[in-house]
């Protein structure tokens, strides 16, 4: 399953996704990773939470992405959620053309029943159609 956190800079987005991290840890019990390009809200993520600094690891693009996904969860058989802040950071392209990416990441959480929780700074009018579906209120 796909959630999509949206709004413009400045809406809440960060303080939102980190929020919901922090309650999944406390209730599920699988694990759960946080993903960001830098360390800069290491200190607001409780420590049951798996914080993971992509840039570290070089992903820039879709595939990249996806790659890191499947590696991630092959690598952590109890990971049940993944929150992305700033998913569109990771992206080689806009978000108009990673309609593929979204089917190989729909497929892929179903599969393995994976949460993944992206946020995206844009509008709703702004997100393609076939992102609208996983738009949270």
């Amino acid at each position: 399953m796909i959630k999509i956190i949206y709004g413009k800079k400045g809406a809440g987005k960060t303080k939102k996704i980190i929020d919901c991290a922090n309650k999944a840890s406390e209730t599920i019990k699988g694990n759960v990773a946080f993903l960001f390009n830098s360390k800069r809200y290491i200190c607001e993520l409780k420590h049951q939470v798996r914080f993971i600094n992509t840039e570290e690891y070089g992903i820039k693009g879709a595939y990249l992405f996806l790659g890191f996904i499947n590696g991630l969860v092959a690598s952590n058989f109890d990971l049940e959620k993944i929150y992305v802040d700033g998913f569109l950071k990771h992206m080689d392209r806009p978000m108009t053309e990673l309609e593929d990416l979204f089917i190989k990441l729909d497929n892929f959480c179903g599969e393995n029943r994976i949460e993944l929780v992206l946020s995206i700074s844009a509008d709703k009018e702004e997100i393609p159609s076939f992102m609208q579906k996983y738009l949270v209120d």
